[in-house]
């Protein structure tokens, strides 16, 4: 099986190691030369891609059984918008040039400030511009893919080099600490898209939560002591019906045992 990993990051480079492992044919994309040669490095066919990409460049990229599109919006002014009509161009060159399914890694953010427990069928509550912009992509996909696409919106991702508490250590007066966290494990996502991809429960939208759901003040206190950072404080708190990420109808779809079950157990990787 050939698969396509558009964004070979953080989560998309250990990812696309994964799936070579697995034995499948593994092409990758990255923005620079220097990027491209380190896919190589590692037995990846590199493409050379920073969206939006020529069509011609990209056909034998996206002749593929399943295309992996993982890619953030950005930051800088204008890349929001910009996200949305390259996704969306990358999505057309795909059905032109033979895709034949597309799992599209989005968000939990598409949920926004809903209260209480969150399910896959919960509705959508953007209220963020990255939010609009990926609820504004899944339903595309679903219009042209139907079957052939799947949608994985993880929670916050933790792993090597990326734990929150490197930005909230020391900090004063942190608003709404006793909010759950909703935060998932590199592993755990790698290990549900190579689910994803030997399933394939088509037109399905799906998410991923670590199962506990520790207060904001209670775990990323912890989390600082563990990694010798500074203590952030947060400020008194008042019980309130924040969202925690309910992943279980997942996991059960897939047949996926989240390896990083206990947040609080876990030592931040930076």
């Amino acid at each position: 099986m050939k698969i396509s990993v558009c964004g070979c990051g953080w989560l998309g480079t250990p990812l696309a190691e994964r799936l070579k492992r697995d034995g499948m044919n593994v092409w990758g994309s990255r923005r620079t030369e220097d990027g491209c040669a380190e896919l190589s490095r590692k037995g990846i066919t590199p493409v050379r891609l920073s969206l939006p990409g020529e069509p011609a460049s990209l056909s034998d990229f996206l002749n593929t059984d399943v295309l992996v599109i993982n890619v953030p919006p950005g930051r800088q002014e204008g890349a929001v918008p910009a996200f949305v009509n390259n996704i969306s161009a990358l999505l057309q060159q795909a059905q032109q040039s033979g895709c034949q399914r597309v799992l599209f890694i989005s968000t939990t953010g598409v949920y926004g400030n809903v209260s209480g427990q969150v399910t896959e069928s919960t509705p959508v509550q953007p209220d963020t511009a990255s939010g609009h912009a990926h609820v504004q992509l899944e339903e595309k996909l679903f219009t042209e893919w139907g079957s052939r696409a799947v949608v994985l919106r993880p929670a916050g991702l933790i792993g090597p080099n990326r734990h929150p508490i490197k930005f909230l250590a020391g900090r004063e007066a942190i608003v709404n600490g006793g909010d759950p966290v909703n935060l998932i494990h590199l592993d755990d996502v790698i290990e549900a898209i190579c689910l994803i991809i030997k399933t394939w429960p088509g037109g399905e939208v799906l998410h991923l939560a670590a199962p506990q759901h520790p207060t904001r003040e209670a775990y990323y206190c912890q989390m600082a002591e563990r990694a010798g950072l500074p203590v952030p404080h947060f400020q008194p708190w008042e019980d309130r019906q924040a969202k925690w990420i309910d992943a279980s109808a997942t996991c059960a779809k897939l047949g996926l045992t989240i390896q990083h079950a206990d947040l609080m157990a876990m030592t931040p990787e930076l």
